[in-house]
């Protein structure tokens, strides 16, 4: 045998090794990780349960100071839709809504760096005057900017990963249902797998059958979700699940009617996408890449062109 075929042989046997321990040890990692935080959660239940107090820690210390200061912001004295419409976006991007007081303070943080940042070139090149002004605006403006920028961002990528995971969601539903499972069973079964697989629709699915064990009914609960969510097809879910529990209709065809409907939509949309394509590829193709394109065709003919004239 060749010595380049040794090697060949010997690198790909070492290559899937590595590979095999590499598969191995992360597995054994997520495993133990799920099998640990499960245990912490057990054990925090259990001294809730016997009235222990929790160890201290440096988490309990931010959270004390950050209570502090959101204790210490003024509060408004009439909620208005804008302070609604923010409330809103805070649970659509998996917040509380409570948690408006601690937007307010990281916004006020925010316009606070923004200002040190636009102030701080101002004293590092010796600017004053308009110059100073006009970086410590801007960088204020971008500080006050940024924290409502970051909130519809993040409200909107979790639109869209509860919007892609519905489908799947739904043909494991269905497996479920069709198994025998009840609905509120199957919620249960699906979320657990779901959220342990680090999916934000299992978190939802979680949290409605705990609104369930808490005295909800189902229909108030997948209403919550629709409502918390923010995703168009969740809505049209909830009103076919709570008809056909109500009407006591078989909800196993009802699911899979919603799953083909949803991944029809889908498909139509990625087509619709892209068709879109060909139009938003001109622009940059116009004004980057055939002005290129003309000045390495044509430069070398100007070039000689100029070259033969000047004689």
């Amino acid at each position: 045998m060749s010595p380049l075929l040794i090697s060949s042989i010997v690198f790909v046997v070492l290559a899937g090794a590595a590979t095999a321990v590499y598969v191995s040890v992360t597995n054994g990692q997520h495993l133990m990780q799920a099998r640990m935080s499960q245990v912490g959660y057990r054990a925090r239940a259990n001294m809730a349960a016997a009235g222990m107090p929790e160890a201290a820690s440096d988490g309990h210390a931010t959270r004390a100071l950050l209570k502090w200061a959101v204790g210490r912001m003024p509060k408004p004295k009439t909620v208005t839709p804008r302070d609604e419409r923010r409330g809103e976006l805070l649970v659509q991007a998996g917040f509380k809504a409570s948690s408006a007081a601690v937007f307010q303070l990281c916004k006020l943080v925010a316009v606070v760096c923004g200002l040190l940042l636009g102030l701080l070139p101002s004293l590092m090149f010796h600017l004053s005057g308009s110059h100073l002004i006009m970086l410590t605006v801007v960088g204020g403006s971008v500080g006050a900017f940024f924290p409502g920028y970051y909130l519809n961002k993040r409200a909107k990528n979790r639109q869209i990963d509860i919007g892609r995971q519905l489908s799947d969601v739904l043909d494991l539903l269905v497996v479920c249902v069709e198994a025998g499972l009840g609905l509120l069973e199957a919620i249960k079964v699906v979320g657990n797998e779901t959220k342990a697989q680090q999916l934000v629709i299992g978190q939802e699915l979680s949290q409605v059958a705990g609104e369930v064990n808490a005295g909800s009914t189902l229909g108030q609960a997948l209403r919550a979700l629709a409502e918390r969510s923010g995703v168009a097809d969740i809505k049209p879910l909830a009103a076919t699940l709570i008809q056909s529990e109500q009407l006591g209709a078989a909800i196993g065809p009802a699911l899979r009617a919603i799953s083909d409907s949803i991944r029809t939509r889908r498909r139509l949309y990625a087509e619709e996408s892209a068709q879109k394509t060909t139009i938003k590829i001109l622009f940059p193709l116009v004004l980057m890449i055939l002005p290129a394109m003309l000045l390495i065709i044509i430069g070398p003919a100007i070039v000689q062109t100029v070259r033969t004239l000047s004689f």
